[in-house]
């Protein structure tokens, strides 16, 4: 039994033990919704903002041409910066700590759980605001994602007594993420609600290489504009990912 386990946990190490960084969209408005900040008065050239984001992804598959990752659940915790020049370009930056966690079925009736503890996960991106027609903006939104090999994430696992079991198995992984999404936002005085389609190229690099099941996706959510500097959003993305995103922003 001790061969079995240790030989299934390497697989497991091969086909799930990766940082995902959940791709948060935002409002395709956000470059013009955002005109006021607590140091900035109404239309200036350039503002700061920074946020904190909050993502949840239940379901997110992968693929190689003799293996599958059915499901993998992650929780995101990131800080976002960002300028904003003439309500029309936003260049953006994220980072923090990604968290995965298994939601197959156990491959081996000791395992009842496995996870990983949060990592480091980054991106950068851009929106730029295409068209307006009043308070109705197409807007388009571009950002990639890079994990550098490391030792650092892997898996714990856990017996049904919530007991870690001891491993020593520690892959040497990479995921290297783009994507680009074109939507649609319309402003209702404090409300923003957008909708939109995205394209993920997304490659996992380990014993081989994965990639993401379905490439096209489409997503929704809607902001809530608070004095014009507090903003809190919600957003919704599925079948390339579902996936669930709350971010707080401050506008400077």
């Amino acid at each position: 039994p001790s061969s079995i386990l240790h030989s299934n946990m390497r697989w497991l190490c091969f086909f799930l033990a990766f940082p995902l960084l959940a791709s948060m969209i935002g409002n395709p408005a956000d470059p013009a919704i955002m005109n006021t900040g607590f140091f900035s008065a109404g239309y200036p050239f350039f503002k700061f903002t920074s946020a904190y984001i909050y993502d949840y992804t239940p379901d997110k598959k992968y693929e190689a041409p003799d293996q599958m990752i059915k499901r993998l659940g992650l929780h995101s915790q990131l800080a976002n910066v960002s300028l904003i020049f003439v309500e029309r370009l936003q260049l953006y930056g994220s980072f923090g700590g990604s968290k995965e966690i298994l939601q197959e079925q156990p491959i081996y009736e000791m395992i009842f759980d496995t996870h990983t503890h949060y990592h480091f996960s980054y991106s950068l991106g851009g929106k730029v605001i295409l068209f307006q027609w009043g308070q109705t903006y197409l807007g388009l939104d571009f950002n990639a994602f890079e994990i550098p090999s490391s030792h650092k994430s892997f898996f714990q696992y856990l017996n049904r007594l919530n007991l870690p079991l001891n491993t020593d198995e520690k892959q040497t992984l990479s995921l290297n993420e783009w994507q680009g999404s074109l939507g649609l936002a319309s402003r209702f005085f404090f409300l923003t609600p957008y909708v939109g389609g995205i394209y993920l190229h997304s490659r996992l690099h380990a014993d081989k290489t994965y990639h993401n099941q379905y490439p096209w996706g489409y997503f929704y959510g809607v902001t809530l504009s608070l004095t014009g500097r507090l903003h809190a959003n919600f957003e919704r993305r599925l079948r390339d990912e579902s996936a669930y995103t709350f971010s707080g922003i401050m506008v400077f």
